[in-house]
């Protein structure tokens, strides 16, 4: 059985979340994307140790897939920073994101086989965010979550969305 089941989300960090949300939506169809600026985390740990996180993010629809669009709002050390590395600074993918029943144990078997985990964050509602490094593999994060009610509101929110989406204000506020 694999490790992983299919991605739920593809992530991108680039300097501007709008611009990016309004272009996918462009030469794709996707969206809407629901904008969230400053996303706040009550626990932030960057590889072991706490820290501050300041994000803001676009999350929208294609397809089955959540796309976001991420940017990191004051310099530090982040798993954006360590995937922008890779790419010179330069814009690019992320992370795939990943529902799975059960976080530590997948991250168990990732830390097994040499891969650690980079980052854990807790949002206000109890959701629970890890990103495992997978940059030596594939140049990007692999980020996990279980799929909790907490956590499934907010992607039923960003789906529902696409119900009856005629392409008109693609890009739209949200709060997390």
């Amino acid at each position: 059985m694999p490790l992983l089941p299919k991605p739920c989300q593809i992530a991108f960090f680039v300097p501007d979340i709008r611009e990016a949300a309004l272009q996918h939506h462009r030469l794709f169809g996707s969206g809407p994307f629901y904008v969230a600026e400053n996303i706040h985390f009550d626990v932030c740990e960057y590889r072991g140790t706490a820290s501050v996180w300041d994000q803001s993010s676009s999350f929208g629809y294609w397809g089955d897939i959540m796309v976001e669009f991420m940017v990191q709002n004051r310099p530090g050390l982040s798993v954006i920073e360590d995937v922008q590395a890779v790419n010179k600074g330069a814009a690019g993918l992320h992370h795939f994101g990943y529902y799975v029943d059960d976080c530590r144990t997948v991250i168990a078997e990732f830390n097994a086989m040499g891969h650690q985990l980079a980052w854990r964050g807790v949002l206000a509602n109890g959701v629970e965010v890890f990103m495992v490094d997978t940059i030596d593999l594939y140049g990007h994060m692999t980020e996990l979550y279980e799929p909790t009610p907490a956590l499934m509101e907010i992607h039923d929110f960003v789906r529902q969305g696409t119900v009856g989406f005629k392409d008109t204000d693609p890009v739209r506020e949200f709060s997390l």
